[in-house]
């Protein structure tokens, strides 16, 4: 079609963009949000202006290896979807900017699926799409109306149609949505669901203008219109890219073949360096061999897809390590790119420091080339990304025009040439290497980012200051970088390895995949297989060495869909054994990650003692029920109390899961229990034994536990047996009835209630409905900012033991949409604790970004935030200045009543009698990508937006407190400032700030 070769048309007509499930994905826990605001710069020559500034501009493509199902379909759509909407037009823009030259750095997972679906493969949405609508199967129905909504929200509401039926969808399962639902309106949504994935350009011209300008009753042949589009888009996306780097218009990279954590698939023991606590594999997987063959034919399969062998390589997620370097100086790797935290830890300066506009203080450090030293090789280039200034492009320029998004991005990078001194880096001009994500980002930006983009290539190629680059040749020009040695094993965003190791189900990963290498390498060595079947099987692991995987497990990412991940991390293990021609062996079909616990009927409001005597009590009342499993439960100070409703002889075991123990496999006897226990329940002979699930059931090696059975059955298991339990604990529970685990889709989660004997000396209730600042402010408009999330209710203190225990309430259940470790994902909570109420004594201002004071007269000597993922506690020095501490504190979510309970011990908080100290409270909405100078909360604007509240007054120095515990009224304290509209709040006193109450037993 003409349009191929076109210039992309920037239109605003309705498209659709989604995060895939592909690592590149902003992760769930750091969500889109605030930005820095800079002045416009003028993009024209200032004094000085003859050196210009380089800028390495590096877009990375990547999906997983999505495995096919029997039928051989890609089981995932993302490959097609961002090959359709982001893949062609990224690189085609470039082009459109003469002037203007990037890097697109392609992996050969990706580049191998492309070839795949352009060879004529499909994925299961394409199968799903192409069915007749009158033909579809309650099966496939039950698919599309579950997984055809997988488009950004705000996309969808620019297809009427397609927001007709997502807004029909809203509070219908999927059963009430196949009943309800005609022909007509499946049809539509299989139309939509892929219009909904096509880049605007090419909605813009026929033959799919027509179809956008239809917007519903598509007829079944409609379908066949937009899929051959997006083959004949999917045909063109490799060859644009050889022909534009044959050119010379830009550089084409690639990463080793299956995008791994190359350091560790080297050595999982460097995991330690950059994070002593982490939990390593039972085995040590080294296999320096593998590594080298991923180099190896990852470089390969780019040479044979794009006719060119690259000459830098962006290693999975930017992971190096000196032990690797001289893979890549052996295969012919001139440079490699990674994140600013290599750099730092490499330089022994920790990390970069930022100064209060948010500029790197060690500038020419930070940007410039350098040269990693490999023994008896030819030394490998490095070149480390800005994270600030890359994430404001993936994660927050979203949220502002073109123009000022360009303004703040050029601002930027005008203040870096203004502080880089040339002359320390042996005379080589700077260079800015900006790398990221180049295809999850733009479903946040209007217009598939297009505006964005188009005003920052023609700002670039305006600017004469700045010119840009790609790596090989600058270091063409330039090409002695400065060397530096023993580099530090990290990846690009985090001076570790963490999100891939160092988590229980990371380290059980690990496992799986030495216990398979280890299979594979004695049926190497055995002679007793043919090259092919040991080849196919070689293969295999190659690809489940890959990064994509281990990504998902543990608690620092969540997709929403972990199972998937695991599912398809096993199938590829699997496929070593098929290939082989062995039987597949039983881990490899247990779950790594533990089903999520399923929702009970009630959660237990009280604690509860039961009267163990099998007769039905009205006290069960205030404990917990799950009818699905005829089970309830209840805790007091002694004991969990179980009950089970049905026939006392179908119920044999229980498994239970206590967060202290050692933990079974999540499968029993070929059965997939789902957790791994540590406790197991056996009923034997009339007696309820609490044993070890690990060895056999023997009476006297177990516990004889209080039970009875009459009308139900009742089981008293005493605490002390489950080990330390503390406030928010979970538990998890399955019952073998009648020979099947229930419940079949995931345990009971018995969450432990306040257990504790706390002395309570300061309680106080905030008014309800006085969640808006200092009046004015409203919530950001995302549906995960639910009603009265911010709406503090209550406050106590109490002492325990050594002890201070404070609880907080809001007046809406307490969500974790990231999945956060804590189970806290949109609120912050900060305390202030006045330990001596002198005048003069302490800190008056809050934490950084909090934008209020104490009131005159007081000073805060300790204060405690708490929200998901970095929660601390300041300590104020004598002369005001605080110091931020990441000691361990208990953090109880009780989500379901919209309570945390905080534990600091007493030794933490100086000496002193608590009862005398005063207190202040306040909530704030957390934030992964502050601005600068703020200590991860969200902004408020004038207006509100998908991620940043609203109602704010015109200067820089209001609150970003949404609600403070005080009597009625208190929220006024916090506009009782004088405005300030320029410059930073660096230096303002706390009387040029809003105060919040504070409150003492006393």
């Amino acid at each position: 079609m003409k349009w191929f070769v076109a210039l992309l048309v920037v239109c605003s007509l309705a498209v659709a963009l989604v995060s895939g499930e592909g690592t590149g994905t902003p992760s769930v826990d750091d969500p889109p949000a605030t930005t820095t605001t800079t002045t416009p710069t003028e993009d024209v020559a200032a004094p000085g202006d003859e050196n210009p500034m380089h800028l390495n501009l590096m877009w990375h493509q990547h999906q997983p290896f999505y495995p096919k199902d029997e039928d051989g379909v890609y089981t995932r759509p993302w490959v097609r979807v961002h090959a359709t909407k982001d893949y062609w037009d990224m690189a085609k823009m470039v082009e459109d900017h003469p002037g203007v030259t990037a890097t697109f750095n392609l992996t050969p997972v990706l580049l191998l699926q492309l070839e795949d679906l352009a060879n004529g493969a499909k994925d299961i949405y394409w199968v799903k799409t192409e069915i007749a609508a009158t033909d579809l199967t309650t099966e496939d129905r039950m698919f599309i109306v579950e997984r055809f909504f997988d488009v950004n929200a705000t996309i969808i509401e620019r297809f009427p149609r397609f927001q007709e039926l997502a807004d029909f969808r809203t509070g219908r399962s999927p059963e009430e949505l196949v009943a309800a639902w005609s022909d007509d309106d499946f049809r539509d949504l299989q139309v939509l669901f892929n219009l909904a994935w096509t880049d605007p350009g090419f909605l813009a011209e026929e033959p799919l203008a027509s179809l956008v300008a239809k917007g519903e009753s598509f007829a079944e042949e409609d379908k066949a219109v937009v899929l051959d589009a997006h083959l004949e888009i999917i045909r063109e996306v490799i060859p644009l890219h050889a022909r534009l780097w044959e050119e010379g218009v830009i550089e084409v990279t690639t990463t080793p073949l299956a995008h791994p954590i190359l350091p560790l698939v080297g050595d999982t023991n460097l995991a330690v360096e950059g994070d002593p606590a982490a939990i390593l594999p039972n085995d040590r997987f080294r296999e320096i061999a593998d590594a080298d063959q991923q180099v190896i034919r990852g470089l390969s399969t780019a040479e044979r897809l794009l006719g060119q062998r690259p000459t830098g390589m962006w290693p999975g997620e930017g992971s190096v390590a000196q032990e690797i370097m001289n893979l890549f100086s052996k295969n012919g790797v001139a440079w490699v790119g990674t994140g600013e935290d290599v750099l730092a830890m490499t330089r022994g300066i920790g990390s970069f420091e930022r100064d209060a506009s948010d500029n790197v203080v060690e500038a020419t450090t930070l940007y410039a080339a350098y040269s990693a030293e490999v023994n008896q090789r030819e030394p490998v280039a490095m070149f480390f990304r800005d994270n600030r200034i890359s994430d404001q492009v993936g994660f927050e320029y979203s949220g502002l025009s073109a123009q000022a998004a360009v303004d703040d991005f050029m601002g930027r990078l005008r203040a870096i040439y203004d502080s880089v001194d040339t002359s320390s880096q042996g005379g080589q001009p700077p260079i800015v290497s900006v790398i990221l994500d180049g295809e999850n980002a733009w479903e946040h930006y209007p217009n598939d980012g297009i505006d964005f983009l188009n005003e920052l290539y023609e700002r670039l190629a305006a600017t004469p200051w700045i010119e840009t680059t790609t790596p090989s040749a600058y270091l063409a020009a330039h090409p002695n970088p400065e060397p530096i040695s023993d580099v530090f094993p990290a990846s690009w965003f985090q001076p570790n390895f963490a999100t891939w190791i160092g988590e229980q189900e990371e380290a059980m990963a690990w496992d799986y995949l030495y216990d398979t290498r280890q299979d594979l390498r004695r049926a190497e060595q055995s002679g007793d297989y043919s090259d092919d079947s040991i080849a196919s099987a070689y293969e295999a692991m190659l690809f489940a060495e890959g990064s994509d995987w281990f990504w998902w497990y543990g608690s620092d990412q969540d997709s929403g869909d972990d199972g998937y991940f695991d599912a398809a991390f096993r199938e590829l293990l699997g496929q070593v054994y098929d290939a082989l021609g062995d039987e597949r062996p039983a881990f490899v079909d247990v779950p790594i990650i533990p089903q999520t616990p399923v929702v009970a009927d009630r959660s237990q409001s009280e604690l509860v003692t039961i009267e163990v005597d099998g007769a039905a009590e009205a006290a069960w009342s205030s404990g917990g029920a799950y009818a699905g499993a005829a089970m309830a439960w209840a805790f007091d100070k002694e004991n969990l109390y179980l009950r089970h409703d049905g026939d006392p002889s179908s119920l044999t075991e229980i498994y239970l899961g206590a967060p202290q123990g050692r933990r079974t496999s999540t499968a029993i006897d070929d059965a997939v229990l789902g957790f791994g226990a540590t406790h197991l329940i056996a009923v034997r002979d009339g007696q309820y034994l609490l044993c070890n699930p690990l060895l056999d059931v023997d009476p006297e090696r177990c516990i004889a536990l209080n039970a009875a059975t009459g009308d139900i059955t009742e089981i008293a298991i005493p605490l002390e047996e489950l080990g330390a339990l503390a406030a928010g604990d979970v538990v998890l529970v399955k019952a073998a009835v009648d020979g099947e685990l229930v419940p079949g889709d995931g345990p009971l989660g018995l969450q432990v209630p306040d257990i504790s004997d706390v002395e309570v000396f300061l309680e106080f209730e905030d008014p309800l409905g006085d969640d808006n600042g200092p009046g004015t402010y409203t919530y950001p408009t995302d549906g995960v900012f639910a009603a009265g999330s911010y709406d503090l209710t209550a406050f106590t203190v109490g002492t325990e033991g050594d002890d201070v225990v404070f609880s907080l309430d809001v007046a809406a259940p307490i969500g974790n949409p990231w999945g956060s470790p804590s189970g806290l994902s949109i609120q912050t909570f900060d305390i202030y604790i006045d330990t001596d109420s002198a005048v003069d004594s302490g800190a008056r201002t809050l934490i950084d970004g909090r934008n209020a004071s104490l009131p005159d007269g007081m000073g805060w000597e300790y204060a405690v935030t708490i929200e998901g993922w970095q929660p601390a506690l300041f300590v104020a020095e004598p002369d005001g200045s605080t110091v931020e501490t990441e000691p361990s504190l208990s953090v109880a979510v009780f989500g379901d009543q919209g309570r945390i309970v905080i534990r600091v011990p007493r030794s933490l908080l100086g000496d002193g009698d608590p009862t005398s100290w005063t207190f202040g409270a306040v909530v704030l909405s957390q934030e992964g990508f502050p601005s600068p100078g703020v200590r991860r909360v969200r902004d408020i604007d004038a207006a509100a937006s998908q991620w940043r509240g609203g109602g704010a007054p015109g200067d820089i120095n209001h609150t970003r407190i949404f609600d403070m515990i005080g009597p009625p009224g208190a929220e006024a304290a916090l506009s009782e400032y004088t405005a300030v509209t320029s410059g930073t709040v660096d230096g303002l006193a706390p009387d040029e700030f809003g105060s919040i109450f504070m409150m003492g037993a006393q």
